[in-house]
């Protein structure tokens, strides 16, 4: 059904034609429109960094409005690293910007010869040379490209090195460290010879309904600021996952090989907020604040999140969070998604401990548990494409195939795309989601974070199953993952943090239908949100199955299929995934 429609961009990277359009219908916004374009538009088995795929980068009707948080974008394109579905979104400002200049959804076909960036202010949209931009990372492309133009405001949404020499796991980056970090999205942006997206526009969104709108925000407001959470959230954001993982047993320590992590009090959140923390930032019209400007010996960033956080110290086994915040801030300049680097890198450290590969098939790279040369060089390497950075660059499942089946063994990826930084044997709601969901290992599709509260009531409430809200239950997971999922399309499509809306649990689809109605003036009901979401998630499935998806690929990686979980808290337990994706599939009517 169509809810609503927006203002498109069509540009053709070849002829460099600029035409103005509309979103496709059967959308709500955001990944709902880029989604159902990609199924459309493209034809079976193009190459994801040839000129055939299509880059989409949407926002939605609510976006840069006054709901908390509506502040990001979705960019959606063939995945050149897993050669599925690929999409990822970015908060900050850029998102607002974008919708208050008047444009709902940006499509990119075709590759220029030269590089460009796409230059947007309100009705005014151009193409103008980047050559001068090539081969800067993003904090200075972004700060060039501000100068050149003279306005502090504007917002930019640009690749690194790594989108240049189209690294598979590269990023499109907004205010500097926002980032549509996983897919590889700045690959695809690199390959049509994209730099850069500037934007500005000064046409607020201006509900249709002002009370009723009025109402929904002032309960997401209420929502929010009652949450059990809220003042955690506030002090650390998320790096407070790092101590709950621990106190689970599912801390992913020396790449999955633990639980256990015994210098934890070196890098944790308490850790982090005395002594690199700067003081606290916020995206657009969100009053959590849980970003942090970061300041250490190396430098200054933004950040870390906690999947940064861990990725570059308890997974390679490194106690030093002065060096895992430095990293966490070269990766954002460099363009390369933190999880997919920390895993590439924590991986070759456990190859290397098990005897599968040594320090010379890595350029003599020390590659002991830790290294600090490993963690300095290594992400240069690799957004550069310098020797074993090249291949390094491919992707954890790409290079696995150069060291053989042992190496193969001790990847953690799903469909390609590389895993987060927690054990899915003890969280298994978490599991699930990681081996179904439509592009790939990821945990944030979808927060089934239920089953982390032991809330049994809310568990009935929400998926109909009591047993949902432990984590350790395979009980009714099938159907909190679809809930989940839905949860993850209205997210994405409402364009507002998942942070708040998933993890926090404030928003629902009787709050999302509020919200629309208000906005756009006529009644939109829960139930009517809820179809285009299952809608939506058939729209991907069927992508993916275009693209060659097989069943026996919605699984975990075999290091955690019938292996129990060696110590910790949750020592001995073990997941069962089979059961867990035929539960699923039957919540979705799929045959298994």
């Amino acid at each position: 059904m169509t809810i609503w429609r927006g203002n498109a961009l069509r540009i053709d990277m070849t002829e460099h034609r600029i035409e103005r359009a509309e979103t496709p219908e059967n959308g709500i916004g955001g990944r709902t429109w880029n989604s159902v374009t990609l199924l459309r538009e493209l034809e079976p088995g193009i190459d994801p960094l040839g000129p055939d795929n299509l880059l989409c980068i949407s926002v939605g009707p609510l976006t840069g409005s006054e709901l908390i948080s509506t502040c990001r974008i979705i960019a959606s394109a063939k995945s050149p690293l897993t050669g599925y579905l690929g999409d990822s979104g970015a908060r900050g400002f850029f998102a607002p910007e974008m919708r208050w200049a008047g444009w709902d959804q940006i499509v990119f076909s075709g590759a220029s010869e030269r590089w460009v960036y796409l230059f947007i202010d309100n009705d005014t949209v151009e193409l103008r040379d980047a050559s001068h931009l090539v081969g800067l990372d993003i904090t200075e492309t972004t700060v060039a490209l501000i100068q050149e133009l003279g306005d502090p405001d504007l917002q930019v949404a640009a690749i690194g090195p790594a989108g240049e020499k189209l690294v598979k796991y590269s990023i499109i980056s907004c205010n500097l460290s926002r980032a549509c970090g996983r897919t590889g999205m700045g690959a695809v942006m690199g390959s049509k010879k994209i730099k850069a997206i500037v934007v500005r526009g000064d046409k607020p969104v201006q509900p249709a309904d002002p009370d009723r709108f009025q109402k929904a925000c002032s309960d997401l407001k209420a929502n929010i600021e009652a949450h059990r959470q809220f003042e955690s959230r506030r002090l650390y954001g998320t790096t407070r996952i790092m101590e709950s993982l621990a106190e689970m047993g599912v801390l992913p320590a020396y790449h999955y090989r633990s639980t256990v992590f015994e210098e934890l009090d070196k890098i944790g959140s308490e850790a982090l907020r005395r002594d690199h923390v700067v003081k606290s930032k916020a995206c657009y019209n969100c009053n959590v604040y849980c970003s942090r400007y970061n300041y250490t010996s190396y430098g200054e960033g933004e950040g870390p999140e906690y999947e940064a956080q861990a990725a570059f110290t308890v997974k390679c086994g490194s106690a030093d969070l002065e060096l895992g915040v430095h990293v966490s801030n070269l990766v954002n300049r460099l363009g390369i998604d933190c999880i997919s680097t920390g895993e590439v890198i924590a991986w070759l450290m456990e190859c290397r401990h098990e005897g599968v590969i040594s320090d010379a098939d890595c350029d003599g790279v020390d590659l002991s548990w830790g290294s600090k040369e490993a963690l300095l060089k290594l992400p240069e390497m690799i957004a550069k494409r310098e020797g074993i950075g090249d291949l390094l660059a491919e992707g954890t499942k790409r290079a696995a195939e150069k060291f053989g089946t042992e190496a193969r063994k001790l990847t953690a990826e799903v469909k390609g795309l590389e895993l987060f930084s927690a054990d899915p044997r003890g969280i298994k709601g978490y599991g699930l989601m990681n081996a179904v969901n439509s592009r790939g290992g990821d945990h944030y599709r979808g927060e089934p974070m239920i089953e982390l509260t032991g809330d049994e009531e809310l568990a009935m409430r929400r998926v109909g199953n009591p047993n949902a809200a432990h984590r350790l239950s395979e009980e009714g997971k099938g159907a909190l993952v679809n809930y989940a999922e839905h949860m993850g399309i209205l997210s994405d499509s409402m364009t507002i943090c998942k942070n708040i809306s998933c993890c926090m649990d404030v928003v629902d689809f009787d709050l999302a239908a509020d919200a629309y109605s208000g906005l756009l003036g006529c009644d939109i009901t829960k139930d009517e949100i809820w179809a285009v979401c299952s809608h939506v998630s058939q729209v991907e499935r069927d992508f993916n199955l275009r693209e060659g998806l097989r069943v026996e690929e919605d699984t975990l990686p075999e290091r955690f299929v019938g292996i129990p979980i060696p110590d910790g808290p949750s020592k001995g337990t073990v997941i069962d995934i089979d059961r867990l994706v035929k539960d699923y599939y039957e919540v979705k009517g799929w045959e298994h």
